[in-house]
């Protein structure tokens, strides 16, 4: 489609008055997310689009994965205003729909930043306390005011931590994902604040440091700490390193910040999990223990301590890893992953996300990706039995023509993970096509004994 068919497919969607048709399109993607296709990024289509001064924020907003619900609560327009200019751009093919857990949260700063920027007018982030508020409230903090907020994991946005049989962790096992919005480039250090400078080195020192650091190392308190003082320092951090900070300051387009602040709200997340309870606490105190000793083991049983499992250093590598892997930085994102493994091999999840990742990856050469991912994989289903593993290890099999061998891998992670829906859709097409090729042989049949000449 060339770019004037694509500005005509928009105008008409957009100008169309088809409540219904757009009601009826809202119904397919309500539940699901949208960004835009990096070519469409990559030209001038506001201009070329003729797009008014809210579908200029609209458009911008979609250079990031957003959820549907997320921006009908934006304002931008009335609902079907809101239909009709994202069905207008689906038609022009300059948006994917995706899946809802790919969608990053919409910031009410982000908005305002937005706003402004297409108005031509300056902006600058209020300073104080921090009140802006996502637009999905469970990503949020509430005030320190609020105990129940401080305590929930769910406030970090951090997954829970899973050792042992099926994870839910990953994100990654969706399906491949389409093209990521290339990240816009990061301001350069000489046009930052010194206040914005400062902040920024803060924010990447803490991102370098965490790896190697303790739950209480990280939250910067001792170990005899009580439960008020954990409790003040989880609050401070969270103020530090919530998304909200810098949404609307220039480091807001920085993507090493982002990146770095996305790693620490969720480490801050796992230490208030560990250390928010008594009895939370004390397991985190006696893994740290067992740790500790099996690392003091003498050279001659180092084998033995370098297969110590080590969760936390884990979990810290693996969420640096999906910061990269949601951006499509697949070299990157194999790096942390192979940390993560290194760090716990014998969690599956983490072994099945590093496969996927070199699966995914384009520029490895064909043979290497497929041949890479399907021994992690295999080697894995041997050991263990792991639905999302033998999902992915169908997805590798059938790229690789072994139709029938991928079939089975659909079914046997439909046994081993009943809620796995993509393999649960893998295999109903499997069942369908089974059945339709049973009715056209019955057809053939059918016709062959008819004409057949007596």
């Amino acid at each position: 489609m060339s770019s004037r068919e694509q500005a005509s497919a928009y105008r008409k969607h957009r100008q169309a008055d088809d409540k219904q048709g757009n009601l009826s399109w809202e119904t397919k993607v309500g539940g699901r997310a949208m960004r835009a296709t990096p070519r469409a990024v990559a030209t001038d289509l506001e201009d070329l689009f003729e797009l008014d001064e809210a579908e200029r924020v609209l458009w911008r907003l979609l250079r990031l994965p957003r959820r549907y619900t997320d921006l009908e609560h934006a304002g931008l327009f009335d609902a079907d205003g809101l239909r009709g200019a994202l069905r207008g751009l689906a038609a022009a093919d300059v948006i994917d729909v995706i899946d809802v857990s790919e969608a990053k949260a919409l910031l009410p700063a982000e908005l305002k930043r937005l706003r402004a920027e297409v108005a031509g007018k300056a902006w600058r982030p209020g300073v104080g306390t921090l009140a802006a508020r996502v637009y999905r409230p469970e990503i949020g903090i509430e005030s320190p005011s609020s105990p129940s907020s401080l305590s929930s994991p769910s406030s970090s946005g951090a997954p829970p931590p899973t050792h042992q049989g099926e994870s839910s962790m990953p994100p990654s096992s969706a399906p491949p994902r389409s093209q990521t919005t290339s990240p816009s480039p990061s301001p350069s250090p000489l046009t930052l604040s010194a206040e914005d400078q400062q902040l920024r080195a803060t924010i990447m020192a803490a991102a370098a440091a965490m790896q190697g650091q303790s739950h209480y190392a990280f939250l910067g308190v001792p170990k005899s700490a009580d439960d008020a003082a954990i409790r003040n320092a989880y609050v401070t951090l969270a103020r530090d390193y919530h998304p909200d900070r810098i949404s609307g300051s220039r480091l807001g387009s920085d993507t090493d910040v982002l990146a770095a602040v996305d790693v620490l709200f969720r480490r801050l997340g796992d230490a208030n999990k560990a250390l928010g309870s008594g009895e939370s606490r004390a397991r985190y105190d006696r893994e740290v223990a067992i740790s500790e000793s099996s690392s003091s083991v003498p050279s001659a049983a180092g084998a033995v301590a370098q297969r110590t499992r080590r969760p936390v250093e884990a979990r810290t590598a693996y969420a640096m890893a999906e910061t990269f892997f949601k951006r499509k930085e697949f070299k990157q994102a194999e790096v942390h992953y192979r940390q993560a493994v290194a760090f716990d091999g014998e969690e599956p999840m983490l072994q099945v996300a590093l496969a996927w990742c070199l699966f995914l990856n384009p520029e490895l050469p064909e043979a290497t990706r497929i041949g890479e991912a399907r021994k992690r994989l295999e080697d894995l289903s041997k050991k263990t039995r792991n639905g999302d593993a033998s999902y992915k290890l169908g997805r590798v099999l059938r790229e690789a023509g072994e139709e029938v061998a991928a079939a089975r891998c659909f079914e046997q992670a439909v046994r081993l993970s009943p809620g796995h829906v993509d393999a649960q859709r893998e295999v109903r097409l499997i069942e369908s096509r089974r059945e339709n090729q049973g009715k056209s042989r019955q057809d053939k049949g059918l016709l062959g004994k008819l004409f057949t000449k007596k």
